[in-house]
Order: structure tokens, then sequence, then C-alpha cells
């Protein structure tokens, strides 16, 4: 019963939310676009207050009728705090009514799983914003159209929950952003807003609820996919979008679920579905045409990450600020105070430290997310086990023996619990929290783990009794792989630095209060 009563008691009682900002420990980090001069001064008058508020993941309580071995099922693999998901959301809209800022922008994934009665509560509660004078402007995430994954919960069985089709989410957030929309994308559902004067939003629709599969229809399973990309179209009307509005001497920022920029090395190869299709093509395609920055969501990853592009003389650059899940570790969103021509945006952080029913809200999301670690990197697996396949091809062809690496997902899985699930579990907290480079653990966590996977490659090579020199050529071949492409994308997660891409000239920032200048029109 305690699923049940925490969903009702966070939708039916007046959430309390206790807020904590966040301590860089340090003077701001300033990053500023290649070439420009800023000016040395503080925020010019009239600054604007934008709160950036991402995966809130709402639950409506009713779809859970009884507790049971469904929903059971379905938070094993979730470390998403969906019980208090509707009182944290109240919470912070609470917050924003009392210090009223002049814009909220939420990029995506405002439902569990689309279902419209969580949709319908979403837009119950930010009409709160709207009723005292505080635009809202959102964009749907991969979660929240035409999802096979939204259900009714009762006690041992599921059964589907209405979905939402595009047509009823532009309906519903008619009064978040598509009401007001300067232009809309005729392929999907992008559109242009200027919320605030001098600030033209690219709302970018970039999911791909179109391939998803559904058993109703015939499917061997539901399939909600999570990969993200731009469609063709939508990138020409999302450029054309731009240069009007640069042509007019507005600041152009694009707003969107999917990360526009690689937050550490190998993201696109290990976590390719949290980041845009083709994200290097099309971050240069939005330099070329005056967009500098981003708004994502999606990873639950709060991190603040760079592309800088260097050729020849000619530097340019582009910052994509995604902001973690409100509902999930470490339950953080952003406030950001603009200069009135929005070249100055000074980011800080805050987090959803305490709500009616749960004293920790954090140490709450951090167990779960600790706990969900296996069935999470079980899933993650067997997701991209025929890649992993293809590396047992290539490791034969080095003379590696063939059962080095497991035969299944879940024996991979628990190889990797057995002997570095806690260093795993640390660096996922670390990662997800930001600042990972500044944090004491960082440089002994890529020893241990190295020293770790190390002893479990060799013990399988003895244990299939090929001999110690074959074992010790093997070891030496193993070594140099993992110093060229595993080392590199493991050290580029806990410092927060690039290490792979020399043409990408990322820099450390601090992820949680930082002052980003971009540039004059």
């Amino acid at each position: 019963m305690k699923m049940r009563k925490a969903l009702t008691t966070a939708a039916m009682a007046a959430a309390t939310v206790t807020l904590m900002m966040s301590c860089s420990g340090g003077e701001e980090t300033v990053w500023g676009w290649p070439g420009a001069d800023y000016p040395q001064r503080d925020m010019e008058e009239n600054p604007k207050t934008i709160l950036l508020l991402t995966d809130t993941h709402v639950m409506a309580p009713e779809l859970l009728k009884s507790e049971g071995a469904a929903f059971e099922r379905y938070v094993k693999y979730d470390p998403k705090l969906l019980e208090y998901s509707v009182g944290v959301l109240q919470g912070i809209v609470d917050a924003a009514v009392a210090r009223h800022p002049d814009l909220v922008v939420i990029p995506g994934d405002l439902t569990k799983d689309g279902e419209a009665v969580s949709h319908r509560l979403v837009v119950n509660i930010l009409g709160n914003l709207r009723a005292a004078g505080i635009p809202v402007v959102v964009v749907p995430g991969n979660h929240d159209i035409e999802n096979p994954n939204g259900s009714y919960f009762d006690g041992d069985q599921k059964y589907p929950a209405e979905r939402t089709s595009p047509s009823l989410f532009v309906e519903l957030y008619n009064d978040f952003g598509y009401g007001r929309a300067l232009s809309r994308d005729m392929t999907s559902l992008s559109y242009a807003i200027e919320p605030l004067d001098g600030l033209v939003l690219l709302c970018i629709d970039t999911n791909r609820y179109d391939e998803n599969k559904y058993v109703e229809r015939g499917d061997s399973r539901n399939v909600n996919m999570t990969a993200g990309r731009i469609r063709t179209t939508t990138m020409e009307w999302l450029l054309q979008q731009a240069d009007k509005a640069c042509a007019a001497g507005k600041q152009v920022v694009v707003v969107q679920h999917h990360n526009l920029v690689q937050h550490y090395d190998a993201q696109e190869i290990l976590q390719g579905e949290y980041i845009i299709d083709d994200y290097e093509d099309v971050a240069r395609q939005m330099m070329n045409h005056g967009i500098h920055l981003a708004i994502t969501g999606h990873q639950h990853l709060h991190d603040i990450a760079q592309y800088r592009v260097k050729e020849g003389t000619a530097a340019d650059s582009l910052v994509d600020v995604a902001t973690g899940s409100a509902v999930a570790y470490p339950n953080p969103w952003r406030t950001v105070v603009a200069s009135n021509d929005f070249t100055k945006w000074r980011i800080s952080t805050e987090y959803v430290s305490s709500l009616q029913g749960l004293s920790d809200v954090q140490q709450k999301s951090y167990d779960r997310l600790y706990a969900n670690l296996y069935n999470g990197l079980t899933a993650n697996i067997d997701e991209v086990w025929s890649k992993v396949e293809n590396y047992r091809k290539s490791l034969a062809l080095l003379g590696m023996p063939a059962d080095l690496l497991p035969s299944s997902a879940s024996e991979f899985a628990s190889l990797l619990i057995d002997n570095v699930g806690d260093d795993l579990r640390e660096l996922f907290m670390i990662y997800n929290a930001g600042n990972e480079g500044a944090n004491p653990r960082s440089e002994w966590l890529l020893e241990d783990i190295r020293t770790k996977l190390f002893n479990m490659c060799r013990q399988r090579l003895v244990d299939t009794g090929i001999g110690e020199a074959r074992t010790n050529n093997c070891m030496a071949t193993l070594s140099g792989m993992y110093d060229k492409y595993v080392s590199p994308g493991i050290r580029s997660m806990l410092t927060d630095t690039n290490q792979m891409q020399d043409n990408v000239l990322s820099s450390v920032t601090d992820d949680l209060n930082t002052v980003l200048y971009l540039p004059h029109r």
C-alpha cells in the first residue's frame, strides 16, 4: 500500500517541497563564445529569470489501481521516484509561483509513459504558472507520445491506458507553447516561439514515436523508441527560422529532449540513444546559422558540454545545457538569470530536498538508482548485445579464446556486477550529479576499475587453459585496446574532459554554477 498511498498523498495534498541551492565552492566558471569581445560587467538592467525543469515523468495516481506484481515488474527496471512525481512537480511549480520567473522551459518527458490522464494532470499543475502570469514552454520527450508502455496497474495485471497522440499533445499544451508559436514545422511537433522579447526558442521534436511497436498491432513486443533525430524537413525549417530570427537581431536557442552535444567521449557509441543522430553535422549546421546554445534533458544527466570546432584560424562553439530529472538522483533543476540582450546566462542549480511524505528525497533517489544498477545494466547490455557479438568476432581475429566474452547479456551483466559492480554504481552516481572532475574519488575509481577489469580478464583467460605465454600475449592486446578505446571514455565521464577527438576542444566546466556568454546580435 506504500506506493499507492504516496501517489494519492502527492496528488491530493498541497505538496510542500524544500529546495536546496548548489554551491560551486569557488569562482564561477565562465565560458565565452570563441572570438567574441565581452564587456566585463554585471547583469544589465532588467535581467530575465528562466527556470529549467525536465523529465518530470508524472504518474497520475489513478494509474495504480492496486499494488501487485504488475507494477513491481515495472519499477524493477525504473529508478525514478514515480510515486512522488506529482508532489515534485507541484512543489517546484509552487516555488516558481512564489519567485515569479519570467519563463519556465521543460524539454520533454513530462509524463511516466505518455498516458493521457498523466498529461492532463501535468497541464492542470502547470496551469498554476499560467494563472500567475508565468509563460511556460514545453516540447515532447520520447515517453510522451504514442507510448505503448502507458498502462493501468491492477494487482498482477496491467492494461493499456489512453495514449496521447501528436494532435492531442498539441491540444493539451496549447497554452504552454503551441498556441503562441511564431511558426510550426509541418512534419513534426516542432515550433518557434518568442516567449520573451529578443529571445527566440526553436522547440524541436526529436522523437521517433512513429517507429514505436505494439503487440496489439501484431508486433512481437511493445517498443518505445528511445533514440532521437531531427528530420531533414524539420532541419530545413529550423535553419530558416534561425536565419529569420538572427536577421531580426534576436538571440536563438534550441530546446529539445535529446542531447545535441556529446557529454562524454563515446556517448554516441555507448549511449547513442541519448544523443541526436548525426550530432556533429547537426551542431555544425546550427552554428553556421547562429545557434550557440541548446537546452536538453533525456539522459537524467546534470551536465554542461561544449562542442568547439577549430578549422584553420576560425573557431565556433555550441553549448548543451542538459538538466537532470527532477524525479531521479540528484533531483535537480536550474535557474538562469539572463541579461536583457540574452548574451550573458548565469546558471545555478537547485535540488528537490524534501516534500510531504518524504523527508529526504535525494537519499531515496540515490538508494533506488543504486539498487537498480543490475537490472538497468542487464537491460542496456541486452539492447546492444548484437554489437557485443561483433566484438567477439573481432577478438577471435586477434587470437582471443571464443569464450573470453560471456554468451549472454545476463551473464555479461552478472560478470561485471560481481567484479566491478560497486565501482560502476559509484561512477554512475558521480557522473549523474555533475562536477565529476572535482570529486576526489574520480581518479581512484579510474585506477580501480582498470585493475579489476584486467584481473577479471586474466582469470577468464587462465580458466580457458591456453597457457601462460598466450595469456600474457592476450592481456597485452587487451591492454592496448582498453587504453585506446575504453579508458578514454571512462576518464571522460569522470573528469568532464574530452579525451579522443582532437578537433573538439571541450572544456572543463562547473556543471552546477556557470556563466555562459553568447554572441551579440
